[in-house]
């Protein structure tokens, strides 16, 4: 009898509290868990994180009053190469409204203030792919309603580039595959968390815009 009474009084005092403590535990993870999921959504949204610099304030090499080129040839000597979280273009679509500068870094920072550029990616102007991200419920928003054939326009100190919608499509926000970084040609690649509007911790999905380049001049090494 004494025995049992000693082992009941471990249950009481050690083993019942303990298993209280861990149901706690489990009810605040749950609670927390769809705050924690968005923090993660957000560093997640883009393809890298890659921060090779922090700055205070972020930068602008972008002049709304310099002198473009519609078309021809520009040396790449001659091409002011932004630095990391540095606006150096505009991007904007009439019809859907987009109106919204680009910086050069996909950091949450720019996130805020505009359009992020991968920068595994490609400025205007280098025959390669253009790959900007922003938030669907800011900047991107109304790429809920492009359709094929929509122009996007970007604007840099060097070039006026018009891109020309062939394609949209949803993907997994992890698949690297979605775009050929090394398709040999000029495309403009827009990306934004996906579905829109939905008012979830995690959005593991991602709506893309395919552009191709209609008009704008070409950089070239000499």
């Amino acid at each position: 009898m004494k025995k049992q009474s000693k082992f009941k009084r471990i249950i009481e005092y050690i083993y019942i509290p303990l298993l209280l403590a861990a149901c706690g535990f489990g009810i605040i993870y749950l609670t927390l868990k769809p705050v924690l999921e968005m923090v993660s959504s957000v560093s997640g949204m883009v393809i890298t994180q890659s921060v090779p610099e922090f700055k205070t304030t972020l930068g602008n090499i972008y002049d709304e009053n310099s002198n473009p080129a519609t078309e021809g040839t520009l040396s790449a000597e001659d091409i002011e190469f932004p630095t990391y979280e540095t606006c150096y273009g505009w991007v904007s679509c009439d019809k859907l409204g987009v109106n919204a500068p680009i910086f050069w870094g996909d950091s949450e920072r720019v996130f805020r203030e505009g359009v992020g550029q991968y920068i595994g990616s490609f400025l205007p102007g280098y025959d390669g792919v253009i790959l900007l991200g922003a938030h669907d419920s800011m900047y991107f928003e109304s790429l809920e309603f492009v359709e094929i054939g929509d122009e996007f326009v970007v604007k840099t100190n060097y070039g006026i580039y018009t891109y020309k919608v062939t394609k949209t499509k949803v993907g997994d926000d992890k698949d690297s595959q979605v775009y050929d970084e090394l398709a040999g040609k000029e495309e403009l690649v827009m990306y934004t968390c996906y579905p829109f509007g939905a008012l979830i911790g995690v959005k593991d999905q991602r709506f893309y815009v395919f552009a191709e380049k209609v008009t704008g001049p070409e950089v070239v090494k000499e």
